[in-house]
């Protein structure tokens, strides 16, 4: 039974889950602990195709995800997800930094992407709070309910 707020009665509500697939494990830290420290229950992968894999083993609340990696990047990363029917409706973040090496604007660049558009992105350094506000956004638009608790 649902009381006050949408909790169930009698426990508490499941933590929205993330994975976070970067290369760089002080990264991948960093965001681990920001999400963690704000109620989320996160999986980590600094190897794109591992973070993948944990991705379609339980299919998260959201993915974060490094754009500019070794071997894989971001967006071969995203397409494989999207393409993939455990993950294709899971919301993807991407956290880029190329913004300044580019001649256009990142989400010009993205549009050419249609189906396999990532669902927001972020430019580095991620401000914590628009960070925060944008995974919020993409998890309660998207009404995508992790299969469990990871």
């Amino acid at each position: 039974m649902l009381c006050e707020g949408g909790k169930l009665e009698g426990s508490a509500m499941a933590p929205k889950t993330a994975v976070i697939i970067d290369d760089e494990p002080d990264i991948t830290t960093y965001f681990e602990t920001l999400l963690t420290d704000n109620g989320w229950s996160v999986r980590t992968a600094n190897d794109p195709n591992e973070g993948i894999a944990l991705a379609q083993e339980t299919p998260p609340d959201v993915v974060l995800l490094d754009v500019m990696m070794p071997e894989r990047g971001g967006l071969s990363t995203l397409i494989a997800l999207r393409k993939d029917e455990r993950t294709a409706k899971v919301p993807v973040v991407l956290i880029t930094g190329i913004q300044e090496s580019l001649t256009v604007d990142f989400g010009v660049f993205l549009d050419r992407f249609k189906k396999y558009h990532p669902d927001a992105y972020l430019q580095k350094p991620v401000n914590e709070a628009d960070l925060l506000q944008t995974l919020e956004s993409v998890t309660s638009r998207s009404g995508h309910e992790a299969a469990s608790p990871a």
